[in-house]
């Protein structure tokens, strides 16, 4: 059994390798093998918990050191004002006013919250994040998410090929699991299909927080995570109607509508809707698409918020995503390669509906100065009905090592149906108290939050007539699943309860961060398929994790920081004996520096990292058809990363990461090799000239390029994945400066990978599942707003 650091499910993870290989390269998610919007797990072992004495709490605050005030008078951008008196006006780039959760204009943030659940400047947060703003993901024309990280280092994307219908990546070598609003998203671990998807015009802002985060947000992976941002009602008007056209037939309409009900702004609305007809790069596949977004804030006083958000999206998808053998598309061949248009599979059968819905608030109050409490709650329903053909390379399937038969040409093939849904429940509620002992200055943070979630999933497949890959004649018998046996069928039941505390410890420009949690977890699954055995699974799972973190803020805008923190994810199966899997651990180290001049609003990050995840699934040495934990696996690296306006016309996003993601423990006697799908070394730029003045006023020029380096496509690194380079380019214009009458008239061209390059992006587990990569898009945009 190859070493698991790729979960494809729940339960395959624990199952010998031919089952194995079958749903992992069905499986279009590469999510830990739980449903991760629902239950932390835990065995006995735990991590060494982190300890926080609280500091006692003084009647009244007294002022800071002179030296402090001084530098808050000088360096304001610094500093972000009380949450509820933050608001940013129209062109403001890096204000005071900007907020963690709010608006901003260009490409740099200065506030998040996903390091430390607090609204903090990035240069105080002890953590490498990223923070991916509207404007850069409409400058480049990203339509999904994993486009908008295109250009964001340590990041890997494209696992299953640029063609899948989900938003999956890697985070420093390991799985990143994604939250919205600071809520972790639901995921079926079945199947892992009922998978919810982002729209990126319904957000303000994607953040990436890198490294083990446990420690705040209970079940994660060492890698990272990312938390996405939903766009809220603005106590300013604003509205624009955007309309896109382009390759493969796309048209797409979308409004962003927002303001103030009433004139004393006590209530704002927002409504941000989509809809999309486009075809795909390959033959025979077509979506539908329909996006909604209303969401309410009410505000009886200047200490008091409450925002209702909520969304409804619905996919309709003809046709299905396609692996292509690599004997057809990576390795030479003597009839050539497959084009990027081709489909294997079987049109008018195949066919992907994703429904999802959530209804959710945020409510804030501020007591006085220095005590505030915050509740985010939402409930998600997400559910996906599949029928989809693709090729195999598993057990049954006539195939060869390189996906193809022996006369290069014929390429085994399955039938696949896939039915899955999850309904998650989601609670955090936290007490933010800022107060002084002596010289130092507290911002205490004590939280609980709860998840409950409930989910199914049945999966059957069989195999069907192979395919000439380089001449294809549709029309194969299809059994229908009426006929098949439900190979996963599954009903899980998981609950899961952290309770965390945070003190961020101010001296002078030193601040020390100190996180802490506890978690308990339940999960309860009841097997009716033929894998896992029938039966009923029980897991009870708890751990202790957290974080130490310290930086020092220079005058000029320099902050180097260190930190050390864990993490753990529960594991869901068994060993041969029936004996239920530990949660896998990780740990990492990270130092780096931050820096951010005083001119140009730039922000300069660079870090260097160890992490290391234990407890890893390898195959048992005395029955390979089962899994122990004995595998470590283990990433190191160095990222760097620029960001914002060097200078008022020319805005830039680059980054460079190079990694060593190593097994370094493992039964299946690959200790050493790389890790499957992680690329050692990534470098990206985006740049971006505006003018405006002069006689081209109001043009914008822009391009840039993406270099992804080496990769392996399985455990044993037999396969080894090339790299590549991509180009983009886009012009605009913004009609105002043409004529007065035409203000709020904008538009944009985006063209991405130019020169039409033809590349693999992945090839899974084996050569039977390799991706393609994405083939030249250009797309136009054309916008009004107004206020």
């Amino acid at each position: 059994m190859e070493f698991d650091c790729e979960r494809p499910c729940a339960w395959v993870a624990a199952s010998k390798s031919l089952f194995c290989a079958t749903v992992f390269g069905l499986s279009m998610q590469i999510g830990p093998a739980l449903a991760q919007g629902g239950s932390d797990q835990r065995s006995g072992q735990s991590l060494p918990p982190v300890t926080i004495d609280a500091p006692k709490p003084q009647s009244a605050r007294p002022a800071q050191p002179a030296r402090r005030a001084a530098r808050s008078q000088s360096v304001s951008r610094r500093v972000a004002a009380p949450a509820q008196r933050q608001a940013v006006e129209p062109g403001a780039r890096g204000a005071v006013g900007e907020r963690a959760n709010g608006p901003v204009v260009g490409y740099l943030a200065n506030q998040s919250a996903s390091g430390t659940k607090t609204d903090t400047p990035l240069l105080e947060t002890p953590q490498s994040i990223s923070v991916v703003t509207k404007d850069e993901i409409a400058a480049q024309g990203a339509q999904t998410i994993v486009e908008a990280l295109r250009y964001t280092p340590g990041v890997t994307l494209d696992t299953f090929g640029a063609t899948t219908f989900f938003d999956s990546g890697k985070l420093r070598g390991f799985d990143a699991p994604r939250y919205l609003d600071g809520l972790r998203l639901p995921i079926d671990p079945g199947t892992q299909f009922a998978y919810p998807r982002v729209e990126p015009y319904g957000l303000e802002r994607l953040e990436v927080l890198r490294g083990p985060s446990s420690g705040l947000y209970g079940q994660t992976d060492p890698g990272g995570l990312i938390n996405m941002v939903s766009k809220r009602p603005t106590a300013l008007p604003q509205h624009e109607i955007v309309g896109t056209f382009g390759s493969f037939d796309r048209f797409q309409g979308a409004f962003d509508t927002s303001g103030p009900i009433d004139k004393n702004g006590e209530l704002l609305y927002r409504l941000v809707g989509l809809a999309r007809s486009t075809d795909g790069q390959q033959d025979f596949v077509h979506e539908n698409k329909v996006f909604i977004a209303p969401s309410l804030t009410w505000r009886p006083t200047t200490d008091t918020s409450f925002t209702l958000l909520s969304h409804y999206q619905n996919i309709d998808n003809k046709g299905w995503q396609q692996y292509v053998p690599g004997g057809a598309s990576l390795l030479p061949n003597p009839f050539g390669r497959v084009p990027y248009s081709r489909y294997l599979g079987e049109p008018g059968a195949d066919g992907y509906k994703l429904e999802q819905f959530s209804l959710g608030y945020a409510f804030e109050h501020r007591f006085d100065n220095n005590l505030q409490f915050r509740s985010n709650f939402r409930y998600f329903d997400v559910s996906n009905n599949l029928v989809g053909v693709r090729s195999e390379g598993f057990f049954g399937f006539p195939t060869s090592a390189t996906g193809v038969l022996a006369d290069f040409r014929t390429g085994p093939r399955s039938i696949n149906y896939v039915n899955s849904a999850v309904q998650n429940a989601a609670l955090d509620n936290q007490v933010q108290a800022d107060f002084a002992t002596g010289p130092l200055m507290h911002k205490v943070l004590v939280g609980f939050d709860y998840q409950y979630q409930t989910a199914t999933s049945d999966y059957k497949f069989a195999p069907i007539a192979p395919i000439d890959v380089f001449a294809p004649v549709y029309g194969a018998f299809l059994p229908p699943p009426s006929t098949l046996p439900s190979f996963i069928n599954t009903e899980t039941t998981q609950k899961q309860a952290g309770l965390y505390a945070q003190d961020q410890v101010k001296l002078d420009r030193w601040t020390l961060t100190l996180t802490g949690r506890q978690d308990l977890a339940q999960a309860e699954t009841v097997s009716k398929g033929i894998f896992p055995a029938a039966g009923t699974y029980l897991q009870n799972d708890r751990a202790s994790t957290g974080r130490v973190g310290l930086n020092y803020l220079f005058d000029n805008g320099i902050s180097p920081y260190a930190n050390y923190s864990t993490s753990f994810v529960p594991t869901t199966g068994t060993d041969q004996f029936g004996h239920v899997f530990k949660p896998t651990t990780g740990e990492g180290a990270e130092i780096g520096v931050k820096f951010k001049p005083s001119g140009p609003n730039l922000m300069l990050t660079a870090a260097f990292f160890d992490t290391t995840q234990q407890n890893v699934l390898t195959a048992d040495p005395t029955n390979i058809a089962f899994s122990v934990q004995t595998g470590e696996a283990r990433v190191r690296g160095f990222e760097f990363e620029a960001r914002g306006n060097v200078t008022r016309e020319l805005e830039i996003v680059g980054g460079y990461s190079k990694y060593d993601p190593r097994v370094t423990k493992s039964n299946d006697g690959f200790v050493g090799n790389y890790l499957v799908n992680t690329a050692l070394e990534q470098a990206s730029l985006w740049a971006k000239y505006t003018w405006y003045d002069g006689p081209v006023a109001g043009l914008g020029i822009g391009g840039g390029v993406r270099y992804v380096g080496e990769s392996f496509g399985d455990a044993a690194n037999a396969i080894l994945i090339p790299d590549y380079t991509l180009f983009d380019a886009t012009i605009s214009f913004d009609f105002k400066y043409l004529r007065p009458d035409l203000k709020g008239w904008s538009a944009q061209i985006n063209a991405t990978n130019l020169a039409n390059r033809y590349y693999v992006a992945s090839c899974v587990t084996g050569f039977a599942y390799c991706g393609l990569g994405a083939a030249r898009t250009v797309l136009g945009t054309v916008k009004y707003a107004w206020n």
